[in-house]
């Protein structure tokens, strides 16, 4: 794989608070400040103040991590209230968090196209990873 070139290395990076889009790069022994184009935070809001002292009161109270998936260990009271919340927003029944953008694809589609009666999905091979996953397991 790395002969080929299809071994995966993650960039080694670290957020600098109050520095957005920036980020300290760290490879092969050096460190190097960066620009992160890619990131998911587009509105930055990983660095804003309430954010972090949010997170920093939640954890002083409940600790960190969530301890097993919710199917385990149950569902983390915060993530309770933020579905409800969100549903508020939108005016909905009910919402659901998922973990990441991939896992809500594969989930929904998979979902959706297993309970809807002769449904058909047209994909192909230039579908994002999530979607194409979402089919298999459809």
């Amino acid at each position: 794989l790395h002969a080929e070139r299809r071994y995966r290395v993650f960039a080694d990076l670290e957020r600098i608070v109050g520095k957005f889009p920036r980020a300290i790069w760290r490879s092969n022994g050096r460190a190097q400040e960066i620009t992160v184009w890619c990131s998911n935070d587009y509105l930055g809001m990983g660095q804003n103040g309430d954010v972090i002292a949010a997170f920093q009161n939640a954890a002083g109270k409940m600790g960190s991590g969530a301890g097993g998936t919710r199917n385990i260990s149950g569902t983390s009271n915060p993530l309770v209230e933020l579905e409800h919340e969100l549903a508020d927003l939108h005016d909905k029944e009910a919402a659901l968090v998922f973990t990441s953008g991939f896992v809500s694809n594969e989930a929904s589609i998979s979902t959706i196209a297993r309970l809807l009666p002769n449904c058909l999905v047209l994909s192909d091979e230039l579908n994002h990873a999530s979607m194409i996953e979402g089919v298999r397991r459809s």
